[in-house]
């Protein structure tokens, strides 16, 4: 299943949506309408209206910097102005437990059909010891976007290329592709000055990639969040895809932290593994976090991160994930069910089928998100 196949490695491989690479090509999906009694048939929320409050909020933060303008959904045209209308509206609900229900009251609930059953996965942002300096023990740099490090807005040479960027260097005197990870891995960076941090972990620095962000841990007792900042323009491969297709792992097997565990089996293949991934994140610390792909700062168990040229950023959406198979660390949790906000994007969330979920930092948000790989389905909230 291709779905299947964009989550191997489970989780949020950081990019933006101008960056990202061309929508697999599946049917169009369909918005069927929900009557306000089917919408208070179908809709529950499991965790706090606060939260979503908080969502919604940056959400509305967001949608106001886009200025007037149309988004195309499926067989539909929006407005910035119903985005905004739709996230007034969530932000404003009144305390009780009966809010979901006023959700159908003021809005339209539309459920999306697709050709495919939605894949819901999840990711979590990881908390690192680091440190400022290199030392015998942390030997792995963090890097910040490097000077020579260039965006080429392709629109400018190529028409059919609007809208898309790319990423180079310049080497005597013509630009060239940007070094790859192999290349960085191997020293290419050295002696720039451009290393934020140092980690002790091979394995937990190549995943740092895949999430987008952490929380440092210095020794003395300071943290510093990191989010991403660019990439290296070299194209993304998943590991669990390569390990799959030489036998070496099973499908049905595939997790973050059985890609960790296999890759702590086999320090031998670590190099090579790593490297098939040619795509590099540079970071950037900031002062609250996790920051999204559209700069909206995440909010655990709300945020939401989809194909962004399918799905509006900012936009919200009610989702509901299968109980079979939840991860042990949600207890004896029964389907989730809750309202969402589209705050992020990915490498490895392609097409209309794919979501991730962030869950949040610690070991509890890890478990989960290691371990999500659930059936699910998804409804927008859009205007009456």
């Amino acid at each position: 299943m291709t779905a299947l196949f964009a989550f191997t490695l489970t989780s949020c491989a950081y990019l933006p949506a101008s960056l990202s690479p061309p929508s697999v090509v599946s049917p169009q999906p369909r918005l069927v309408a929900l009557d306000p009694a089917q919408c208070r048939a179908v809709i529950r929320d499991d965790t706090s209206l606060e939260s979503l409050r908080q969502a919604a909020a940056r959400s509305l933060d967001y949608v106001q910097t886009l200025g007037p303008r149309d988004i195309t959904l499926f067989d539909r045209s929006l407005s910035v102005a119903d985005l905004e209308s739709v996230l007034t509206t969530v932000t404003a609900l009144a305390n009780g437990t009966d809010w979901p229900l006023q959700v159908c009251d003021r809005l339209r609930l539309y459920r999306v059909d697709l050709a495919e059953p939605l894949l819901v996965t999840g990711y979590y942002e990881p908390e690192l010891a680091a440190s400022r300096t290199r030392t015998t023990r942390f030997r792995y740099p963090v890097y910040r976007t490097p000077d020579d490090l260039i965006d080429v807005d392709l629109g400018t040479f190529c028409p059919a290329c609007d809208g898309r960027v790319a990423q180079g260097r310049v080497k005597n005197g013509r630009l060239v592709s940007y070094y790859s990870r192999a290349e960085i891995d191997a020293g290419a960076l050295e002696g720039h000055g451009d290393e934020l941090a140092w980690l002790d972990d091979p394995i937990e620095a190549f995943f740092l990639h895949v999430q987008g962000s952490a929380r440092l841990h210095f020794d003395d007792g300071v943290y510093m969040q990191i989010s991403y900042s660019s990439a290296n323009g070299r194209p993304y491969t998943s590991i669990g895809r390569v390990l799959i297709e030489q036998g070496k792992i099973a499908r049905e097997a595939v997790s973050l932290q059985a890609l960790k565990d296999y890759l702590r089996a086999h320090p031998e293949e670590q190099a090579e593994l790593m490297a098939a991934n040619q795509r590099y994140i540079f970071f950037r610390p900031v002062v609250a976090g996790p920051v999204g792909s559209v700069g909206i700062t995440l909010t655990a168990g709300r945020s939401i991160a989809a194909d962004t040229r399918i799905y509006p950023p900012g936009a919200l959406a009610f989702l509901t994930i299968s109980p079979h198979h939840l991860p042990a660390a949600m207890g004896d949790a029964p389907a989730v069910s809750r309202v969402v906000a589209i705050q992020d994007t990915g490498t490895a969330i392609t097409g209309p089928s794919h979501i991730d979920v962030f869950w949040g930092s610690g070991s509890t948000a890890e478990s989960i998100a290691s371990d999500m790989r659930n059936p699910g389905e998804l409804y927008l909230l859009l205007p009456e």
